[in-house]
């Protein structure tokens, strides 16, 4: 029985290069039989009508041509329901992708949608709000929001890593009552994680354990440390061994309450989640994804 596909596409993801590998990969998809229906995002928030839209159509698979932004606006729409995400990994952060070990290579990419089955993954949950990766509060969240509103001048990692020195001299770290499952901590944070993946800010591994299966967040507290600890930590992030510093700390929980003093930002996905205090859950099983054959 041929299946119900539709492509949906953010023609300026990775720098402008979404419209041509959208329609290099619809066209590779119909080439090898495959009935697909190409649809742009034509605005902010796009994603999740067309997303709706497709679900309401019982699309058998959402393919979604873009970044990690883009995938959290169809979030909405494809949890708890029977149509699977289908990742083409060329945005600016291609994070889940990465946790997946989703190809991004157009040609890998193509052969595993054609080949791959879905399987369900755990997502985060803010009220009707969903994230797929990683939620960041403190030091990284005030970075993403300054990025997020144009206040930085590159984007991915080579941004993060230029408003991250400029940022360490500004940052005024909060205090910060967390709730889950491993208790209660109280105390000034540079920032927490709430990860559900490994990486995030174009393949930083800020939770290397972290399993988004396992129905768990893996959360990281880095306590509130001078800049040049914050600056020796840094290139850490990219293998993962900040975990090994003393200043480190991961639990792991189902659940996550934030509270502070004053509201301050979290991000999740690179996009504005919300402001503490916030009431983070893990959604067990809520997203079929589909990842590359065995």
């Amino acid at each position: 029985m041929t299946q119900s596909w539709i492509l949906i596409a953010n023609p300026v993801a990775g720098g402008g290069r979404g419209r041509a590998v959208a329609e290099q990969a619809t066209l590779a998809l119909q080439t090898a039989g495959q009935a697909v229906e190409l649809r742009y995002t034509h605005e902010k928030g796009h994603g999740t009508k067309l997303a709706r839209q497709a679900v309401r159509e019982h699309t058998d698979r959402l393919i979604v041509c873009g970044g990690d932004g883009t995938i959290g606006e169809v979030l909405p729409a494809l949890a708890g329901s029977q149509t699977a995400l289908g990742l083409l990994p060329f945005g600016t952060a291609n994070d889940l992708a990465r946790a997946l070990a989703v190809p991004r290579k157009i040609d890998a990419a193509v052969h595993c949608l054609l080949k791959g089955q879905p399987r369900p993954i755990d997502l985060g949950q803010v009220g009707d709000r969903f994230f797929a990766t990683v939620a960041a509060f403190g030091f990284d969240a005030e970075i993403s929001e300054r990025m997020a509103n144009g206040q930085v001048p590159l984007s991915g990692t080579a941004g993060y890593l230029i408003e991250t020195w400029r940022h360490t001299a500004r940052y005024k770290a909060p205090r910060v009552r967390l709730r889950g499952d491993f208790g209660e901590i109280e105390q000034e944070v540079l920032q927490v994680s709430i990860a559900n993946t490994r990486s995030y800010g174009g393949g930083l591994q800020i939770a290397p354990g972290a399993d988004p299966t396992d129905g768990l967040f893996d959360i990281v507290i880095i306590d509130n440390v001078p800049r040049w600890t914050i600056l020796s930590v840094l290139p850490r992030l990219f293998t993962g061994q900040h975990i090994a510093h003393p200043a480190v700390r991961v639990e792991r929980t189902a659940k996550i309450e934030i509270h502070t003093e004053h509201k301050r930002v979290v991000h999740a996905d690179g996009e504005h989640l919300g402001e503490s205090p916030l009431n983070i859950e893990i959604c067990p099983k809520a997203l079929n994804i589909v990842l590359p054959p065995v």
